[in-house]
């Protein structure tokens, strides 16, 4: 929430007056956590002007220092909003001629921020302070691309990860500043769509990315050699990963968290539950007992904190609500909440200018909304 200086005790033996300055200091701390919206609030009014489903969401920063969200989706269009008033920024940014599937935001070697949106035809690049293209459209072996993030080499090169079907199999790496291929595409074993990808950091500074398939197989790999470090985190052969984040316990660990959805009817004819499962990106093993989702469709998940630093999850189901779980204990701290009418297809995490924590979703209603994580 920020820090309070005190300045100007001359003498430090004017005890009073210092204890007086710390008791000012904790009560303005106290006063501005009060002044966050509570858990699940909805902030501000629905974002609306897209013309068909909202199917990804990222959040960034312009070079000014504006916070902002991105969207895409099913009408062809990549749109820039302001994450603090809601109002569009510029006009929709077009250029792609099928529907897009994926966004995110990066940040190029010289500072300047960018887009990066993934298509059924190719992967655009787009300046994000003038919502202008950069370079040429990056082809992908198979055209279609389902999913793309951006992140860092060890060396500090920014890059772009993005993932197409199962036709061909390849996850590719892209230099965020060249536009070029790093390396040989990245072979997924499993035959299957890659369809969720994010980056993090393991506790020693290696930089990776993991991948989600429509076998329900989660897998880890090395940003700066394409190389697997993992085996498939889950076994289900059969689920759907729907949703994937990276994140960190309160203890430092750093995690992927998935969602899988089963793919049959429960016993005695009932339907099953998605489940939420946390992994240690270090190992790769199970941390705790999955999560039963509340719902029987949890579309997607995000990872991030509240304003006391309380680390989240928070998921987005199929009949339009979200809930918010501890990242530490597995327990469901808030919700269901509502107000999406449709499926949640997207999930991001942000902060406004006031220090406000938010998570932002979006889907079928064709609809973004912002809801407030808390103090």
């Amino acid at each position: 929430m920020g820090a309070l200086m005190i300045v100007g005790l001359s003498d430090p033996a004017v005890g009073s007056d210092f204890a007086s300055s710390k008791q000012v200091s904790t009560a303005v701390v106290a006063s501005s956590r009060a002044d966050i919206p509570p858990l699940g609030t909805p902030v501000g009014k629905p974002i609306k002007g897209h013309t068909a489903q909202v199917e990804a969401v990222a959040v960034g920063k312009r070079s000014d220092g504006t916070p902002v969200i991105v969207s895409a989706g099913y009408d062809k269009t990549v749109r820039i909003w302001d994450l603090d008033t809601g109002k569009a920024l510029g006009k929709p940014l077009k250029g792609h001629k099928g529907e897009i599937y994926d966004v995110a935001v990066g940040k190029r070697s010289d500072g300047t921020p960018v887009i990066v949106s993934a298509a059924a035809d190719d992967i655009r690049i787009w300046n994000l302070d003038t919502g202008k293209p950069i370079g040429k459209p990056l082809k992908a072996r198979n055209g279609l691309v389902w999913a793309v993030t951006t992140g860092r080499r060890s060396d500090g090169t920014p890059v772009i990860i993005s993932s197409g079907d199962a036709l061909t199999r390849d996850v590719e790496i892209w230099n965020l500043d060249t536009g070029k291929l790093v390396g040989k595409p990245s072979v997924n074993p499993f035959a299957f769509t890659v369809t969720q990808l994010v980056t993090g950091n393991r506790s020693d500074g290696t930089p990776v990315f993991v991948t989600g398939a429509t076998n329900g197989r989660a897998r880890i790999w090395n940003t700066n050699t394409g190389k697997p470090l993992s085996k498939s985190l889950s076994r289900c052969g059969i689920c759907l990963v729907e949703g994937l984040a990276v994140g960190k316990r309160g203890d430092g660990t750093p995690v992927a968290v998935t969602s899988e959805i089963p793919p049959g009817p429960a016993e005695e004819g009932g339907t099953p539950k998605s489940s939420i499962r946390i992994w240690n990106l270090d190992t790769g093993k199970p941390i705790g007992e999955s999560i039963t989702a509340r719902s029987e469709t949890t579309m997607e998940v995000a990872v991030g904190q509240q304003s006391d630093g309380s680390p989240v999850i928070v998921s987005g189901d199929g009949d339009g609500s979200l809930s918010v779980w501890d990242l530490d204990t597995g327990d469901r701290i808030g919700g269901p909440f509502t107000g999406h009418t449709r499926a949640i297809f997207a999930l991001a995490i942000g902060k406004r200018s006031d220090g406000t924590p938010v998570a932002i979703s979006s889907g079928l209603d064709k609809t973004i909304r912002v809801w407030s994580l808390g103090a």
